[in-house]
C-alpha cells in the first residue's frame, strides 16, 4: 500500500522528529512527544505546533537528554517541503503505536 500524506493548515510549524535511543530509554521520549505530536512510527512522530511549542519540545528534549540519546528534529514553515509516501502494511498514521 503507497499512501501520500501532506501536512497543512492548522499550525506555523511543521515539525517532524525522529531518536534513536536506548531501549530502556525510549519510553522517556516517546511520552514527552506524544502530547504534541502524532506518533507515526515507534520513534518517528509528527506533527504542526506553534514556534512557541516547538521551543518548548526542544527544551523539554534538552533536559532529558544523555550522552548515548540522539533525536533529530526536522521543521518547516512550508507545508509543502514536508510531502511524504509510505509503503508497506501500515495502517492510518499512529494506529499501530497509540
Amino acid at each position: 500500500m503507497n499512501r501520500i500524506t501532506r501536512l497543512n493548515g492548522g499550525g506555523e510549524m511543521h515539525v517532524i522528529v525522529v531518536y534513536d535511543v536506548p531501549s530502556e530509554r525510549t519510553r522517556i521520549y516517546r511520552k514527552l512527544l506524544r502530547r504534541r505530536l502524532e506518533h507515526l512510527q515507534q520513534s518517528v512522530f509528527y506533527g504542526e505546533l506553534t514556534e512557541g511549542q516547538v521551543t518548548s519540545m526542544k527544551n523539554e528534549i534538552e533536559d532529558r537528554l544523555v550522552p548515548e540519546d540522539e533525536v533529530v528534529i526536522f521543521e518547516s514553515t512550508n507545508p509543502a517541503s514536508f510531502d511524504f509516501e509510505t509503503y508497506g502494511a501500515s495502517d492510518d498514521p499512529g494506529s499501530r503505536f497509540t
